[in-house]
């Protein structure tokens, strides 16, 4: 398992989503750091893929 940019910024979303009182999980699969945030109805994925626009966008909501 390796550290890189990618965990460090998905470390730190997650963090602010649990202070927002969301669920998450970080997790570590084929060689990718994935997030997932849970709310009442769905879940939201970021990974290396998303955008920081998108963080964003959701960090504004």
């Amino acid at each position: 398992m390796k550290t890189n940019m990618t965990h460090t910024l998905l470390v730190a979303v997650s963090k602010e989503a649990n202070k927002r009182g969301f669920n998450t999980e970080l997790t570590y699969n084929h060689d990718e750091w994935v997030l997932y945030i849970f709310d009442k109805e769905d879940s939201i994925l970021f990974d290396r893929n998303t955008k920081i626009s998108d963080i964003e966008e959701w960090m504004e909501s």
